[in-house]
């Protein structure tokens, strides 16, 4: 049986790198992206250690520049014929008041987080079609801020919605190819960048507030989420198309009041 090959940016560490492990243990060759060429060096052993009949192609580099998609797409062909999953997951969550942003601040937001994911599922979509991938799909990670606004990141929810958007346009656009298209959309997450933040007690006092916004009263594990793509780009999900899965603990559901447990 034909080992499917998927594709994960930002997969160095948080939610890409869960995504990658996830994958790897199902027994995916995995084609690896992101910024930190250490970090995925390191990732690429600990993918082996996981399952060692697996093929893992690193390839660090900036998803922003003009040529990186192509050059990708090209060595992964080169290595494998053909990408059945891409998981887009590279991004970046600053915080800024609407007032203060610049216009350098926003275009960096989106060109990272909308516009190389376009041009990268862009042309992978090609080589799928060109490939006739099986069960071929991609999966955008989104978030919560796609569907509920924040104050303070006002360039990221802007972002997010947008790829919820570009999620559902290409789902219907590349049906005719038998390629689905989905997002999953974390809500607060255990990665190790957050449990870093949690120094002192001001810290702690903020994120168990976040926590407490939740229904179920914590944040996900990254398990979870990775559990969540590999379901949604499997073969269990092939009538899924065009839907954006938040998976928040019930975050986006509404707000229970205090009173209401009392």
């Amino acid at each position: 049986m034909t080992r499917s090959v998927a594709m994960i940016t930002g997969a160095a560490s948080g939610i890409g790198k869960g995504i990658a492990l996830k994958f790897a243990s199902q027994g995916s060759d995995l084609i690896l992206i992101d910024l930190q060429e250490e970090k995925l060096n390191q990732l690429y052993n600990e993918l082996l250690d996981i399952n060692q009949d697996i093929t893992v192609l690193v390839a660090p580099g900036d998803l922003t520049s003009e040529t990186f998609a192509d050059e990708v797409v090209e060595k992964s062909k080169q290595q494998f014929s053909c990408i059945n999953v891409l998981v887009n997951c590279a991004g970046i969550f600053p915080s800024t008041p609407f007032l203060n942003i610049s216009r350098q601040e926003w275009n960096r937001v989106f060109d990272l987080n909308v516009s190389s994911n376009f041009f990268l599922t862009q042309k992978v979509s090609q080589l799928m079609i060109d490939t006739k991938a099986k069960d071929a799909n991609i999966v955008n990670i989104s978030s919560t801020a796609s569907e509920v606004a924040r104050p303070g990141v006002a360039h990221y929810c802007s972002s997010k919605a947008a790829v919820k958007m570009l999620t559902q346009v290409l789902a219907l656009e590349l049906a005719p190819s038998g390629i689905r298209v989905n997002a999953v959309g974390p809500g607060l997450v255990e990665t190790e960048t957050l449990l870093s933040t949690l120094t002192n007690e001001k810290a702690i006092t903020e994120h168990k507030e976040k926590i407490s916004y939740s229904p179920l009263n914590r944040s996900a594990r990254l398990e979870e989420i990775a559990d969540a793509v590999y379901f949604i780009s499997s073969p269990q999900a092939s009538y899924i198309t065009g839907q954006n899965l938040l998976v928040d603990g019930g975050y986006s559901a509404g707000r229970i009041f205090k009173s209401f447990n009392q």
